[in-house]
């Protein structure tokens, strides 16, 4: 079965390998410059000895990552929405969404030709603390967060550390994009995202399926 067999079939596509080990080690290095900017612009001192950027290799420092974000967290939640919004438009960041490879299979699976244009909107890094839950969706459908009427599919990839059913990583349905736009409800979360949730009796019909990935791996879907 080719790929566009099996996304047309099962409304995604993993390509396993697919973003180079390079790109991932440069968002590593973002991630920590902002955290340690952050942490200096606003004098913030730590109890525990911050190590230097110039000393820190990936993926052997994540817990030297993991300390300054968790620590930032704790002092203002606003310095992490300043990371979050910041590296979405990193150089290192446009270079992954701009890779030949993802536009490549992305006009295929949209039925493109090689000389039509198609460009990225609305690109986002989760950064989701432990245990916090504000951003945590119920099943949903991404057409209902996009500009309607339009054509695209979806994308999401883990950027500096495997993505697995015990630290996170997402959920699909598969082949529930051919329910189109299905039967949906508006939800006021107190201390959550307004959400636009799938009805439950529509979500039963499918197989619910986690979805681990490594480092380089990257998902196509269905924005139904």
């Amino acid at each position: 079965m080719s790929d566009l067999e099996f996304f047309n079939k099962n409304g995604y596509l993993i390509k396993k390998n697919f973003i180079e080990r390079q790109i991932h080690e440069e968002l590593f290095y973002v991630f920590y410059d902002l955290a340690c900017n952050i942490i200096n612009n606003n004098n913030i001192n730590f109890i525990n000895k911050i190590k230097p950027i110039s000393k820190v290799s990936f993926p052997n420092d994540l817990n030297q990552l993991d300390m300054l974000l968790i620590n930032v967290l704790s002092l203002d939640k606003k310095f992490i929405g300043e990371i979050y919004d910041t590296v979405s438009y990193t150089s290192s960041f446009l270079k992954l969404v701009s890779l030949n490879k993802i536009e490549e299979v992305t006009k295929k699976i949209l039925s493109l030709k090689n000389y039509n244009s198609i460009y990225s909107w609305k690109h986002r890094v989760r950064i989701d603390p432990p245990n916090d839950n504000r951003r945590t969706y119920g099943w949903h459908q991404e057409i209902f967060y996009t500009i309607p009427e339009v054509k695209f599919i979806q994308t999401w990839c883990p950027l500096i550390r495997h993505s697995t059913t015990e630290n996170g990583t997402i959920q699909i349905c598969p082949k529930s994009h051919n329910e189109g736009i299905a039967k949906q409800s508006w939800n006021e979360i107190d201390g959550r995202a307004t959400q636009i949730l799938v009805d439950d009796e529509i979500v039963k019909k499918y197989e619910q399926l986690n979805l681990p990935m490594n480092l380089g791996d990257i998902l196509f879907f269905d924005p139904h």
